[in-house]
């Protein structure tokens, strides 16, 4: 922190406003209403409403999850979703509130305890104070090298978009035949068949928690929807049994296809490594000695095939593909030596995706430590350069910051003595 500089508790340059007279009513959403709906959370904006009543106006404000500690910036007209939120309000007019909400960024509390955190947590942490011509060009160079991040990240997204797509473009392309010269092509082993013929077909089940004998050695994977992130390199899971669990379920064997049928992740997919149970949202084919499992893995990922998948499952709100249906869904096969070079080929240009991918997801990583890193520069007195310290100084309004401080604390004791006596 800069010399020139001092600190204050959080509870003496923001008010909290309970949210009780601004939430919604009723949760009509539409994107043609006018009034947005926030929750301080990731979704931000819940939706738009029409009431005219209980519109919060009072400019700008930060909206702070009393239990889960997420904070927003917001400098437009709202209602809110919840009570479990606090509007933090300026004490002052020297109060810069954009500057106080990013501060709000770096603060790191553990919140994992059901318990409001602004009165008994954050309004007690101590803030660094600037003088305000010092506070408004650090709000303006955060902006500015947040935009400059944003569009980096934006950019970074469009081609993990545009590598998704590819991905796609490979899988059609093998599947019909593209990666096989026609002249060379065994046209009798080219046909489509349904799952069911591919190999052996099973629904998974859960052994009862009850029975501790089904998981006290843990010697065979179990998996669940979850497990399959890892695609075509399902080498373990979290969960296992014993070798009376495995008895107790559907054992899969190693190299077998298994695909999520039930539930937000209906269509994931993938190759595990080592045989073992599943639980019963999955549906496992075991092929046959002629199928490659790779072959059926990279099929099952396709686009061709999801769709299948999406078009046979029954639309309500958990969708399911029940066994039948998942039998009768179609695959492409060929011959075993086809299926291989088809593999390879598939490979070959996927390699290269996952590596681009690897890359972006690193950067998109480091995207989030640079962020932290502005912010830590802006609060320890490190981001302006000397030059656009002296234009600060230079300003009608510089003072040290000691002196604001007291501008603060006196407009907050006036304010306080003019508001009547809560009853």
């Amino acid at each position: 922190m800069r010399e020139d500089w001092t600190k204050i508790e959080l509870g003496a340059l923001l008010d909290y406003v309970q949210p009780t007279n601004y939430i919604i009513k009723i949760t009509n959403y539409n994107d043609s209403y006018k009034i947005p709906v926030l929750t301080p959370g990731k979704t931000f904006i819940k939706g738009y409403t029409n009431e005219t009543k209980g519109i919060f106006s009072e400019l700008p404000v930060i909206i702070f999850d009393d239990f889960t500690t997420a904070s927003k910036y917001v400098n437009f007209k709202f209602k809110v979703k919840s009570s479990a939120m606090k509007i933090l309000v300026p004490t002052s007019d020297y109060v810069n509130v954009k500057l106080t909400y990013y501060f709000m960024q770096v603060l790191q509390e553990i919140n994992n305890t059901h318990k409001r955190y602004w009165i008994s947590i954050y309004s007690k942490k101590l803030i660094p104070i600037a003088p305000l011509p010092e506070q408004r060009a650090i709000v303006s160079k955060i902006d500015q090298l947040f935009s400059e991040l944003d569009n980096g990240i934006a950019n970074l997204k469009a081609a993990k978009d545009k590598l998704e797509i590819y991905r796609q473009a490979v899988l059609k392309k093998a599947f019909e035949g593209g990666f096989i010269e026609k002249s060379k092509r065994s046209k009798d082993n080219w046909k489509k068949v349904k799952v069911k013929e591919l190999g052996i077909i099973s629904t998974g089940t859960t052994p009862s928690k009850k029975n501790k004998n089904y998981y006290l050695s843990r010697d065979f994977p179990f998996y669940k929807p979850t497990d399959l992130n890892a695609g075509k390199n399902v080498n373990t899971s979290i969960d296992a049994l014993s070798e009376f669990g495995i008895k107790a379920c559907r054992y899969v064997p190693p190299n077998s296809i298994l695909v999520t049928c039930i539930g937000a992740t209906i269509g994931k997919t993938g190759l595990i490594k080592n045989g073992g149970g599943f639980n019963q949202q999955i549906n496992a084919i075991a092929p046959f000695e002629k199928y490659n499992p790779e072959f059926i893995y990279y099929q099952a990922i396709s686009f061709q095939f999801q769709e299948q998948i999406k078009n046979n499952a029954s639309a309500t709100t958990l969708p399911i593909l029940n066994k039948g249906k998942f039998l009768n869904l179609e695959m492409i096969i060929c011959s075993k030596e086809e299926q291989h070079q088809i593999v390879q080929e598939i490979e070959t240009r996927l390699s290269v995706c996952d590596n681009l991918l690897t890359t972006i997801e690193y950067s998109l990583e480091k995207s989030e430590a640079l962020r932290q890193s502005i912010l830590k520069q802006a609060f320890e007195g490190r981001l302006l350069s000397e030059k656009e310290l002296d234009t600060c100084k230079q300003q009608p309004d510089w003072e040290p910051a000691e002196e604001l401080l007291k501008r603060i604390k006196n407009e907050n004791k006036q304010k306080k003595s003019k508001e009547k006596p809560k009853a």
